[in-house]
């Protein structure tokens, strides 16, 4: 149990700090070394995907919330008028569904080589 929690907490903690030094896909690579680690592929995808929604969730709303969702507001406008919320949604939908597929991946490339 303990070894999940801090397993996660680090899991976090480099989805927060490695896009503040390499390109925002950097994500998926720490991802997938995760699902490499994890013990099942359901564990693979769950912690990695819920994860990265909750870190990605959280930095758009750092930036939404001190212009009062004006630019997610313009933004959304451009895609077919969708609100800022739900723009902020839909990002943190996102970064849960690279995190959860790059995760799963990790784990099934370690069963494959597993085999060989």
């Amino acid at each position: 149990m303990i070894k999940n929690i801090l397993a996660n907490l680090a899991l976090a903690l480099a989805y927060v700090v490695l896009p503040l030094f390499l390109p925002w896909w950097s994500v998926a690579i720490v991802a997938l070394v995760y699902g490499y680690l994890a013990t099942t592929g359901l564990r693979a995808f769950s912690s990695a995907s819920t994860i990265l929604a909750l870190v990605w969730g959280m930095w758009v709303q750092r930036y939404n919330i001190p212009n009062a969702g004006l630019l997610a507001g313009k933004i959304g406008a451009l895609f077919g008028g969708i609100s800022a919320v739900e723009l902020v949604l839909i990002t943190a939908a996102l970064g849960g569904l690279i995190g959860g597929l790059f995760g799963y991946l990790g784990y099934s490339f370690r069963q494959v080589m597993s085999r060989n």
